[in-house]
């Protein structure tokens, strides 16, 4: 073996390997925004707190729900009077946890110390005037004894500061659903006034979910509207923002949308590879519909107005690799009659994003959560398209039918590792007449070209300064002999079908979460979700490809199952080096080469990819060395019989 050819080659490897990471290694963070100022104007007004409307609240934290096995609940809010917001959400543990290893529930949500609580109220805006609810701690209201630990309900009033008498009352409830991941968040504004007033609502949504993996950051806030003109729910053409873009220093607000006229917003969603928290705002008294293209009625919401996305919290303005954002809506301005009440309804979704979950079904009961998420297209939370860095080189529709089989291939022999290598098998027997056929052709014409090299010489040296004569002499040669130069690369036929189907696979394993924490060999691959990590090493200097960076820091994996890829993959290429004939000259030679040592260059490139994706490709290349040894036993037989040209 030429080990200076090899390690030239490898070289050029890793450089393209560099380049790869430098072009689509954004797929997952797009650019921060240029700076262009502060990331918000400060605003003139009245601070409120509880010396604003009678004697002082002090602060408490009151849960909700439950994430124990035991609970009916699918997850526990902890929920601070302190602006009335939610300062942590935990999943059930029964269904999510932290890690594989690890016995505690999954947080999903956090409040950040000095940061706004989500979905907390920051102010009113009264006659013109602001009301800062910041530093406002709420009454705690009593709930039914049947809805105690599913329903907390929160208060204050608002005095005149012209008058000190009251003005304003709002009430906050949030409510748990039993079985569900689903919260609603009621709240209503009275005028205790005998003039009437203009109200505004400004309100946080949901704020920017932890980041659960290491090796991508793919937090994103996205929105879905509804279409006026083809009457139909839609992700496209509204924002969809990226996390790592709001981390910069001074980055500007994102205009979302509007809750009503054209192309109204119907829900945003706050999310990460696996999880999300999507808001929907409900409408309230009587309702207004629009017709769909299908027949259904989709409810309008008349009293919120628009959407913005910001980075929040005392920090906002300056780079951070934890910085805070939040989704602000705001209400359009009420008229509220004197003792009149109006609702601002909330709905909210906390859990994983899982297909069958949020894909709903159109035919469920009216009003079930089936039926609405259906309606509301919830399923397109789900981006399979964005799932790998190559991923706008499949199709969604193909990587989801692929983790569709998976399931299906699952519910037999209940792991998912061994799937994987039943999905190999059904490839592979697929691909093998192919297979069969291609090599068979590539060696005929290999073969051939092999004898007619002395001829294709005398071509070179009588018509070399003549490019097109030469291509016409050759193109006759081979006419002459039965030789199809296309024929030497149809042996690549069976790897090109099958990169569609790694893609979707990597597009799938990337954010389908019925593979989150899939194992397949306990102490080893425990995530078929992730890399197969057996140590972790902080590193000084970021290292592309092989390295990540976490929360601002630099950090490499062992990984074993891209070494043993990368050992497949070379005994494979030496197995491919006997097999094929001898080079005729050296320009030749040198082509083979660098075609066979190239291939080394994608366990490189996939050295952080989803080990369910590593275990198909080391699998799949296994089968294709026993697919090569049944084509070799093949050739030999045609050999035999005549009917394939000796070497």
């Amino acid at each position: 073996m030429d080990w200076k050819k090899f390690f030239t080659v490898l070289t050029l490897a890793v450089a393209l390997a560099l380049i790869f990471n430098l072009i689509f290694g954004k797929f997952f963070a797009p650019p921060p925004t240029a700076p262009v100022g502060p990331a918000h104007k400060p605003q003139s007004g009245f601070l409120v707190t509880n010396s604003h409307h009678h004697q002082p609240v002090k602060s408490h934290i009151i849960t909700i729900g439950g994430d124990q096995p035991s609970s009916p609940c699918m997850l526990k809010m902890k929920l601070s009077n302190h602006t009335a917001g939610i300062e942590s959400i935990k999943l059930n543990v029964k269904n999510y946890r932290e890690t594989s290893e690890s016995v505690k529930p999954l947080v999903l949500l956090h409040h950040l110390d000095h940061n706004p609580l989500a979905f907390a109220i920051s102010r009113l805006v009264i006659n013109g005037q602001n009301y800062f609810l910041r530093d406002l701690n709420w009454d705690i209201l009593p709930v039914p004894a049947k809805e105690r630990g599913l329903e907390a309900k929160f208060a204050f009033t608002l005095n005149s500061p012209a008058t000190g008498k009251k003005m304003l009352r709002v009430v906050r409830e949030y409510k748990i659903k039993p079985g569900s991941y689903n919260v609603t968040i009621r709240q209503n504004l009275q005028n205790l006034g005998s003039a009437p007033l203009d109200v505004q609502l400004v309100q946080y949504g949901p704020t920017n979910l932890p980041l659960h993996d290491r090796q991508v950051d793919q937090r994103v806030f996205q929105c879905a509207g509804y279409n006026t003109k083809g009457r139909y729910v839609t992700t496209s053409g509204y924002p969809e923002i990226y996390q790592p873009s709001l981390l910069g220093a001074n980055t500007s607000p994102h205009t979302l949308g509007s809750f009503h006229g054209v192309n109204r917003l119907l829900w945003i969603a706050s999310s990460n590879r696996f999880f999300t928290a999507i808001m929907r705002p409900l409408p309230w008294g009587k309702v207004h519909y629009d017709l769909m293209d299908d027949g259904r009625k989709l409810p309008q919401v008349q009293a919120w107005g628009k959407a913005i996305l910001r980075r929040v919290g005392p920090e906002a303005a300056a780079a951070d690799p934890r910085g805070a954002s939040a989704v602000i809506i705001h209400t359009r301005t009420l008229q509220l009659a004197p003792h009149a009440v109006t609702g601002l309804p909330l709905t909210v979704y906390f859990g994983p994003k899982k297909r069958s979950i949020l894909a709903g079904s159109a035919h469920a009961p009216a009003g079930s959560s089936a039926a609405e998420f259906n309606l509301y297209q919830y399923i397109n939370i789900i981006q399979f398209d964005q799932g790998s860095p190559c991923a706008f080189l499949t199709f969604s529709w193909l990587a989801l039918a692929i983790m569709k089989l998976l399931t299906w291939i699952y519910m037999v022999v209940r792991n998912y590792g061994l799937a994987i290598m039943v999905l190999v098998i059904a490839v592979r027997i697929c691909l093998h007449p192919l297979t069969r056929m291609s090599q068979v052709s590539m060696a005929r014409s290999q073969r051939k070209m092999a004898v007619l090299a002395p001829e294709m010489q005398l071509l070179k040296e009588k018509y070399g300064k003549d490019r097109t004569k030469l291509n016409q002499e050759m193109m006759a040669l081979y006419a002459k002999h039965g030789v199809n130069p296309a024929g030497t690369v149809l042996g690549c036929l069976p790897m090109v079908l099958q990169m569609p189907i790694w893609i979707a696979l990597y597009s799938g394993l990337a954010v389908d979460i019925d593979l989150r924490q899939a194992s397949f060999i306990p102490g080893w691959i425990n995530d078929l979700a992730n890399p197969d990590s057996i140590a972790v090493f902080h590193t000084p200097f970021h290292i592309p490809i092989l390295g990540y960076m976490y929360h601002g820091q630099s950090f490499m994996a062992l990984n074993l199952l891209p070494i043993l890829l990368g050992i497949v993959f070379f005994f494979q290429m030496r197995f491919q080096m006997r097999l094929a004939p001898k080079p005729t000259d050296p320009q030749q030679k040198q082509a083979q080469a660098i075609s066979q040592y190239m291939i080394l260059i994608l366990p490189i490139v996939l050295y952080n990819a989803p080990s369910g994706l590593n275990l198909y490709i080391c699998a799949s290349t296994l089968g294709g060395l026993l697919d090569m040894w049944l084509v070799r036993r093949h050739i030999k037989k045609l050999e035999a019989a005549g009917k394939m040209p000796a070497r």
